[in-house]
């Protein structure tokens, strides 16, 4: 702030107006307002009387720091704008959220237990990759179905589909074969097969068990002799479906659940 010009009692009283460098200030109603609040005191003529005054240059600084302070100011979105955006995006996030969800559904569903207990040993299927293959199918198809009641499932259980033939892929791969022709058709040939899977084993489970057990007898067990190992897996289907329904749907689009043992279902 610019130096304030000294004045005085006589000055006020003989120049009601001031001129100064930077603008005309209007000083006789100051000059009234000083005079009164000193009315109890002596005004010793030849004392000068400081007035302060604001300038140009103060008035800038102030609309600076307005100016600095709305833009410091946090945005807030409107309550309507906001709904708005949120009604948009909850269209597309569950698209992207799909992978995650299904690397992480799958993840669980691969872990299964008794591989070679009960499907190698028991029902004497070969520990091979197709029998892996229609193992593993059988228990992402349990996980589909539960995940089926989330109102965003078409894209949660395509990525569990997508993270189930990644893995096929790799392990076709790591079995020794190189051509990506033979890959790609094997691929085709697994993914018509898991389709029918999928088919075979919904209806079953909405008919009978008599239906499931032929399901399951065409697609994942195809053993004559295997009648009590069939209707082992019948039942311990309904179980595991029945345990993954109790489950919130949180825990199984996270992968926080386990399958239990095959042998535990016995009669």
């Amino acid at each position: 702030m610019n130096r304030a010009h000294p004045l005085t009692c006589a000055r006020l009283i003989g120049a009601p107006y001031l001129q100064t460098r930077l603008c005309d200030t209007i000083v006789h109603r100051a000059a009234l307002l000083i005079i009164s609040g000193r009315r109890n005191s002596a005004v010793v003529p030849g004392i000068a009387l400081h007035a302060s005054y604001s300038t140009g240059r103060s008035n800038d600084l102030k609309d600076k720091d307005i100016a600095t302070a709305k833009t410091n100011r946090r945005f807030v979105l409107p309550d309507t704008y906001a709904s708005m955006a949120r009604r948009i995006l909850s269209r597309f996030l569950p698209r992207y959220q799909g992978p995650a969800i299904g690397r992480a559904v799958y993840s669980a569903c691969s872990c299964y237990p008794d591989f070679k207990e009960f499907w190698v040993e028991e029902c004497r299927l070969p520990e091979t990759f197709q029998t892996w293959f229609s193992t593993t199918s059988f228990y992402v198809w349990m996980a589909m179905v539960r995940v089926r009641a989330d109102p965003n499932a078409k894209h949660y259980n395509q990525g569990i589909v997508d993270s189930f033939f990644q893995d096929a892929e790799q392990k076709i791969r790591a079995s020794g074969i190189k051509s990506g022709r033979i890959v790609n058709d094997t691929l085709k040939d697994l993914v018509s097969s898991f389709k029918g899977t999928v088919m075979s084993l919904d209806e079953g489970f909405a008919r009978s068990d008599a239906a499931l057990a032929a399901a399951v007898w065409r697609n994942i067990l195809p053993v004559d002799d295997a009648v009590l190992q069939i209707d082992t897996i019948v039942h311990y289907t309904r179980v595991q479906l029945q345990i993954l329904d109790s489950h919130d749907i949180s825990k199984i689009t996270t992968g926080q659940f386990a399958f239990g043992s095959v042998s535990a279902c016995k009669h």
